[in-house]
């Protein structure tokens, strides 16, 4: 396993990371892939998957050369009051995804050290989250990570924490 950090200027990377991506979104929505993204809304797809992912780090988890599975994380520096009374200056877990292949092998684990580790290097104290799939709560929780008990209130996910 590698990590590879997302190039947003490397089109060919993401365009070899954006079919993992729309699984990934259809997967959280529960809905199948064809429904989610229609064929005729890549054009959208593509400008919504360069904006939502500029200004984050992205680590592409790649085994023999295929991307399995991706992380996406970034410094919160806004004061976010709705967002479970806000977490300005700690480091927001914002998108992790393994390849339904790939579970269970200790990848996932892997990619939140990793990020983590970078935001220790940035001088973070604290790391949250969002956790849309409450089948995935004893995964952060085996990771350190604390249910707040808080509910993010425009998408319904749990808030998980976690002081590094």
């Amino acid at each position: 396993m590698e990590f590879i950090k997302l190039d947003m200027q490397d089109e060919v990377m993401i365009m070899t990371l954006l079919p993992l991506y729309q699984i990934y979104e259809a997967e959280i929505s529960e809905e199948e892939l064809d429904e989610f993204y229609p064929a005729n809304s890549f054009d959208e797809l593509f400008r919504h998957f360069k904006g939502y992912f500029n200004g984050k780090v992205t680590y592409i988890c790649a085994t023999n050369g295929k991307y399995s599975g991706f992380i996406t994380f970034h410094l919160d520096c806004m004061e976010t009051p709705g967002y479970a009374d806000g977490y300005k200056g700690w480091g927001h877990i914002s998108e992790i995804y393994m390849d339904k292949q790939s579970r269970r092998l200790g990848m996932g684990k892997t990619m939140v050290k990793k990020a983590e580790e970078e935001l220790v290097k940035l001088g973070i104290k604290g790391i949250h989250l969002m956790n849309l799939l409450p089948q995935n709560g004893g995964f952060w929780k085996s990771l350190g990570y604390i249910d707040t008990g808080k509910v993010e209130p425009k998408e319904g996910g749990q808030i998980f924490e976690k002081q590094l």
